[in-house]
């Protein structure tokens, strides 16, 4: 496969401990003249993975902000494209070639896509995963933290994919939950001390502690369907359901922290 020129696009991940995802990651990224991996010093094989292809290159720096992070990681890159990838986002050839195209003609500042999501390796009938933009020209984006995630503000037209990117965590139960843990925490302190203006609907679900789980619950098995998709997608449902609730738990912890401040 032909290389792209690295002042056209660069790929940019960051990664904590991928060893069970990063190598499926990186087969995918060969046609690429540079991978930027920022790295939050991993204990793992991650940095022996990484070193296995000889179009990465890896940078390490302490974890603080999602945000932050990705922006320093803007940082390191010096192409008009960059192509920002979570560590578990495989690409189908499909979603290779349409973004080729854009970067060689496209008109758009961004480009969004799709997820579809892989329980064990395979794909989901339906999921609630929302598009994200992947792929855009450096010169007019950066990132800005919300809540407990990051958000692309972008200074011009956005655009669709008609391809979508393999959404394949294989990372373990224990590794997950704990990182929801840590998500729930930032969200949790964004959400109380949001007046609740301006807020989308999820959120205010969220905010009443009770009705997301609920809701999460009977939406991912029923209304997306996943009760026909066997016991991946009741692990995919039961899991949405637990970062509800672990998030409600959250929320009404830092609710009487901040009553107890207050009085």
């Amino acid at each position: 496969m032909e290389l792209l020129s690295s002042t056209v696009l660069q790929a940019l991940i960051l990664t904590k401990n991928e060893e069970p995802n990063l190598k499926r990651v990186l087969d995918k990224l060969t046609w690429l003249e540079k991978v930027v991996i920022l790295d939050s010093f991993s204990t793992d094989a991650t940095l022996e993975i990484a070193a296995a292809y000889p179009n990465t290159v890896v940078v390490q720096r302490p974890f603080d902000t999602h945000g932050q992070q990705w922006n320093y990681g803007l940082s390191l890159l010096n192409s008009e494209w960059i192509l920002s990838l979570d560590a578990d986002y495989v690409l189908p050839d499909d979603f290779i070639a349409e973004t080729k195209n854009y970067t060689a003609s496209g008109t758009d500042t961004a480009y969004e896509t799709n997820f579809k999501f892989l329980v064990f390796g395979k794909p989901l009938l339906k999921d609630n995963t929302t598009p994200r933009p992947v792929l855009f020209k450096k010169a007019l984006c950066t990132y800005f933290d919300d809540g407990h995630t990051q958000r692309l503000k972008i200074n011009g037209t956005t655009g669709m994919y008609k391809a979508v990117i393999l959404h394949d965590d294989r990372k373990s139960f224990s590794r997950w939950l704990s990182n929801q843990d840590g998500y729930a925490i930032k969200e949790a302190n964004k959400l109380v001390n949001s007046s609740g203006e301006g807020l989308p609907m999820s959120s205010r679900i969220r905010k009443t502690k009770v009705l997301a789980p609920f809701i999460v619950f009977f939406y991912s098995l029923f209304i997306k369907g996943l009760i026909f998709n066997g016991w991946r997608g009741w692990h995919y449902t039961l899991q949405r359901t637990m970062v509800e609730i672990i998030l409600a738990l959250r929320l009404i912890e830092e609710e009487k922290l901040k009553k107890d401040i207050e009085e």
